[in-house]
Protein backbone atom coordinates (compact mmCIF):
# COMPACT_ATOMS: atom_id res chain seq x y z
CA UNK A 1 0.00 0.00 0.00
CA UNK A 2 2.64 2.11 0.93
CA UNK A 3 3.84 1.70 -3.01
CA UNK A 4 0.51 1.95 -4.16
CA UNK A 5 0.35 5.85 -2.19
CA UNK A 6 3.74 6.58 -3.17
CA UNK A 7 2.53 5.76 -7.00
CA UNK A 8 -0.17 7.50 -7.13
CA UNK A 9 1.29 10.44 -5.17
CA UNK A 10 3.92 10.58 -8.09
CA UNK A 11 1.40 10.32 -10.70
CA UNK A 12 -0.34 13.29 -9.53
CA UNK A 13 2.90 15.16 -9.14
CA UNK A 14 3.63 13.82 -12.97
CA UNK A 15 0.11 14.83 -14.29
CA UNK A 16 0.47 17.97 -12.70
CA UNK A 17 3.60 18.94 -13.77
CA UNK A 18 2.76 17.99 -17.33
CA UNK A 19 -0.19 19.36 -16.96
CA UNK A 20 1.04 22.59 -16.43
CA UNK A 21 3.88 22.35 -18.68
CA UNK A 22 1.30 22.35 -21.33
CA UNK A 23 -0.80 25.13 -20.49
CA UNK A 24 2.31 27.42 -19.47
CA UNK A 25 3.08 26.15 -23.47
CA UNK A 26 0.66 27.04 -24.39
CA UNK A 27 0.33 30.50 -22.45
CA UNK A 28 3.90 30.97 -23.66
CA UNK A 29 2.86 30.22 -27.23
CA UNK A 30 -0.42 32.96 -27.04
CA UNK A 31 2.43 35.13 -24.92
CA UNK A 32 5.05 35.05 -27.43
CA UNK A 33 2.79 35.48 -30.58
CA UNK A 34 0.92 39.03 -28.66
CA UNK A 35 4.84 39.81 -27.60
CA UNK A 36 5.73 39.47 -31.27
CA UNK A 37 2.79 41.07 -32.55
CA UNK A 38 3.56 43.91 -29.99
CA UNK A 39 7.27 44.35 -31.19
CA UNK A 40 5.60 44.15 -35.17
CA UNK A 41 3.69 46.72 -34.12
CA UNK A 42 6.26 48.91 -32.68
CA UNK A 43 8.66 48.13 -35.82
CA UNK A 44 6.44 49.44 -38.46
CA UNK A 45 5.66 52.55 -36.41
CA UNK A 46 9.20 53.05 -35.77
CA UNK A 47 9.73 52.14 -39.71
CA UNK A 48 6.92 54.68 -40.69
CA UNK A 49 8.20 57.25 -38.24
CA UNK A 50 11.93 56.45 -40.10
CA UNK A 51 10.53 56.27 -43.80
CA UNK A 52 8.52 59.42 -43.41
CA UNK A 53 11.87 61.27 -41.97
CA UNK A 54 13.31 60.28 -44.88
CA UNK A 55 10.70 61.54 -47.11
CA UNK A 56 10.91 64.49 -45.91
CA UNK A 57 15.00 64.57 -46.05
CA UNK A 58 14.78 64.00 -49.39
CA UNK A 59 12.15 66.47 -50.44
CA UNK A 60 14.09 68.95 -48.58
CA UNK A 61 17.34 68.25 -50.19
CA UNK A 62 15.07 67.91 -53.66
CA UNK A 63 14.27 71.94 -53.10
CA UNK A 64 17.27 72.59 -52.18
CA UNK A 65 18.66 71.29 -55.33
CA UNK A 66 15.97 72.88 -57.05
CA UNK A 67 17.00 76.15 -55.68
CA UNK A 68 20.47 76.11 -56.52
CA UNK A 69 19.60 75.09 -59.97
CA UNK A 70 17.12 78.06 -59.94
CA UNK A 71 20.17 80.35 -58.28
CA UNK A 72 22.36 79.38 -61.43
CA UNK A 73 20.06 79.92 -63.86
CA UNK A 74 19.32 83.22 -62.33
CA UNK A 75 22.70 84.08 -62.31
CA UNK A 76 23.03 82.68 -65.96
CA UNK A 77 19.70 84.98 -66.78
CA UNK A 78 21.09 88.18 -65.55
CA UNK A 79 24.65 87.56 -67.55
CA UNK A 80 22.87 86.70 -70.32
CA UNK A 81 20.99 89.95 -70.00
CA UNK A 82 24.17 91.81 -68.93
CA UNK A 83 25.91 90.56 -72.30
CA UNK A 84 23.18 91.28 -74.28
CA UNK A 85 22.97 95.44 -72.65
CA UNK A 86 26.81 95.85 -73.76
CA UNK A 87 26.07 94.45 -77.16
CA UNK A 88 23.16 96.84 -77.30
CA UNK A 89 25.01 99.76 -76.40
CA UNK A 90 28.46 98.94 -78.20
CA UNK A 91 25.53 98.74 -81.43
CA UNK A 92 24.36 102.00 -80.60
CA UNK A 93 27.88 103.50 -80.35
CA UNK A 94 28.41 101.90 -83.43
CA UNK A 95 25.44 103.38 -85.04
CA UNK A 96 26.30 106.69 -84.17
CA UNK A 97 29.36 106.68 -85.49
CA UNK A 98 28.08 106.03 -88.53
CA UNK A 99 25.86 108.62 -88.39
CA UNK A 100 28.61 110.99 -87.64
CA UNK A 101 31.17 109.45 -90.11
CA UNK A 102 27.96 110.05 -92.63
CA UNK A 103 26.97 113.67 -91.91
CA UNK A 104 30.53 114.71 -91.78
CA UNK A 105 30.93 112.71 -95.47
CA UNK A 106 28.08 114.96 -96.14
CA UNK A 107 29.29 118.25 -95.29
CA UNK A 108 32.53 117.38 -97.02
CA UNK A 109 31.21 116.55 -100.01
CA UNK A 110 28.82 120.06 -99.82
CA UNK A 111 32.57 121.49 -99.02
CA UNK A 112 34.28 120.04 -102.19
CA UNK A 113 31.28 120.74 -104.63
CA UNK A 114 31.15 124.84 -103.03
CA UNK A 115 34.84 124.73 -103.95
CA UNK A 116 34.28 123.29 -107.03
CA UNK A 117 31.99 126.12 -107.62
CA UNK A 118 34.20 128.81 -106.35
CA UNK A 119 37.49 127.41 -108.53
CA UNK A 120 35.11 127.42 -111.95
CA UNK A 121 33.54 130.46 -110.87
CA UNK A 122 37.19 131.66 -110.33
CA UNK A 123 38.14 130.38 -113.65
CA UNK A 124 35.89 132.47 -115.21
CA UNK A 125 36.38 135.44 -113.82
CA UNK A 126 40.31 134.64 -114.59
CA UNK A 127 39.09 134.02 -118.16
CA UNK A 128 37.00 137.49 -118.79
CA UNK A 129 39.76 139.24 -116.60
CA UNK A 130 42.19 137.58 -118.79
CA UNK A 131 39.46 138.63 -122.41
CA UNK A 132 39.17 141.83 -120.26
CA UNK A 133 42.75 142.69 -120.52
CA UNK A 134 43.07 141.64 -123.94
CA UNK A 135 40.43 143.87 -125.38
CA UNK A 136 42.07 146.94 -123.26
CA UNK A 137 45.17 145.63 -125.01
CA UNK A 138 43.97 146.02 -128.07
CA UNK A 139 42.32 149.37 -127.62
Amino acid sequence: MKNKGLMYAMLLVATVFLSGNSVAAQDSTAMTSDYNDRINSSLDAYNDRINSSLDAYKERQEKADQDRKDSHNLSDLKAEKKETKANAKEARRIGNDANTAARESKAAYRKEKKAQRVREQADKQTKKAAKARDISDQN
